[in-house]
């Protein structure tokens, strides 16, 4: 392969790591009932974008998941656990819009 393949994926890669982790903090902080998360989400993406951004970084979701909300609960460092569930955390940033897709 020549450099310029090599550095393209390494950049992909990279790149999916870091933008992935970002969302995947944000979504996760929503989960967790942060107000300051939710103005930051409902400020920088739209209903269909943040989905979108959700399926497609959904592994490092898991990941951060994993790490920020499972590991601290079972080693003490947490009360409760906070349920994984998409749905309820995009009805908690966009009620408003939810409601009318449920409409629909």
């Amino acid at each position: 392969m020549s450099f310029w393949m090599l550095f393209f994926k390494y950049a992909f890669v990279l790149t999916y790591l870091v933008v992935g982790f970002i969302v995947a903090f944000e979504a996760i902080l929503c989960m967790s009932g942060s107000k300051f998360a939710i103005k930051w989400v409902r400020r920088l993406y739209t209903l269909k974008g943040f989905m979108i951004s959700v399926y497609v970084f959904y592994p490092m979701l898991w990941v951060v998941y994993l790490f920020f909300e499972v590991i601290p609960y079972y080693l003490g460092g947490s009360k409760h656990l906070t349920k994984f569930d998409i749905p309820m955390m995009l009805y908690r940033i966009y009620p408003d819009e939810c409601d009318e897709c449920d409409l629909e």
